[in-house]
């Protein structure tokens, strides 16, 4: 097995409302390459952050320029919420779930929880009442984004960024303009930061990318010892995603990127191209289904374990 190395791509200043016709951002990570010294080979992998793409890809908002409807202005009064971001974020999709932050916050066993884990308790307890007290969750390119990916933070006063609306097109575009500068075939990811579910905190994962197959598909092929086994299907992308945010952190480091080598994988097949990030989502109508059926197993497992008239089973091996 070949070494795998994973080496930050830093910018010595912070991008903001410059990066606005200053070029496209796959110009801009080229750039960084080389002012790091890095020369990007066949079989590399450049992971990007959304948030500089957006940039890029004029996705920077005045939040001044924005005109809330009366639905926005309503919501934003009802659940404390700045009507020109809400107006923004209405505009990207619609709200599958509200996560009500302040009230769970309120719960004595989360709030020690989170206590622990900030540097300044003080300012995360207050953000939780007054910032982000309800995290409206819409799903899109087959995730589930907090805020539908509108960020406020690391971005200039009285701006926003939102998601590249095409990010494997964005992908491609970076992933072309590589090959143009460096001579090399790479494949690139982009990258955002969800909320883990079922979990306290957050992980980088893929929601875009561009020159390698996003999953494997080894599903119910044989184990060592010649049992078909159901998984096989693995999200590689999210993966190496994960992996590259540890690298490009979420503060200030001034990290926009990564470059992943010696990492074997597929490369993306041809008659998977424009399907993007579809070809990890539901198929249309499913996700619906999957939540009935999931419920109904779920209430017939509750009365059916009524019925059995027993105690849950102890452990009983030694081992």
């Amino acid at each position: 097995m070949s070494e795998i190395t994973v080496t930050p791509i830093t910018v010595s200043e912070t991008i903001g409302t410059e990066a606005i016709g200053a070029g496209t951002a796959g110009e801009a990570f080229a750039d960084a390459l080389t002012a790091c010294g890095v020369a990007p080979k066949d079989g590399d992998i450049l992971v990007v952050s959304s948030k500089v793409v957006s940039l890029y890809e004029g996705g920077l908002i005045r939040l001044a320029d924005v005109v809330p409807s009366r639905k926005a202005r309503f919501l934003g009064r009802v659940f404390g919420k700045d009507p020109h971001k809400l107006q923004v974020l209405m505009e990207t999709g619609r709200v599958l779930l509200v996560v009500p932050l302040r009230w769970i916050l309120s719960a004595p066993g989360m709030r020690g929880m989170m206590v622990e884990r900030s540097p300044n308790p003080e300012a995360m307890l207050e953000g939780y009442r007054n910032i982000n007290n309800f995290t409206f969750v819409v799903r899109a390119h087959a995730t589930y984004l907090d805020e539908a990916g509108i960020d406020h933070t690391n971005s200039p006063d009285g701006y926003v960024t939102v998601l590249p609306p095409d990010p494997c097109a964005a992908a491609r575009k970076i992933r072309e303009e590589i090959r143009d500068r460096f001579g090399a075939e790479v494949a690139v990811i982009v990258t955002d930061t969800v909320t883990c579910v079922g979990r306290i905190g957050s992980q980088d994962i893929a929601i875009g990318f561009s020159g390698i197959d996003p999953i494997t598909r080894a599903t119910f092929s044989d184990d060592l010892f010649g049992v078909p086994r159901s998984g096989g299907i693995d999200v590689v992308i999210d993966s190496i995603a994960g992996l590259a945010g540890l690298v490009m952190g979420q503060t200030t480091e001034r990290t926009p990127a990564v470059l992943v080598r010696g990492l074997s994988y597929a490369p993306e097949r041809e008659e998977d191209a424009g399907r993007g990030m579809g070809i990890l989502g539901y198929p249309p109508g499913a996700q619906g289904r999957i939540t009935f059926y999931a419920l109904v197993a779920t209430v017939w497992f509750r009365l059916v374990n009524l019925l059995s008239f027993s105690r849950w089973p102890k452990r009983t091996r030694s081992v």
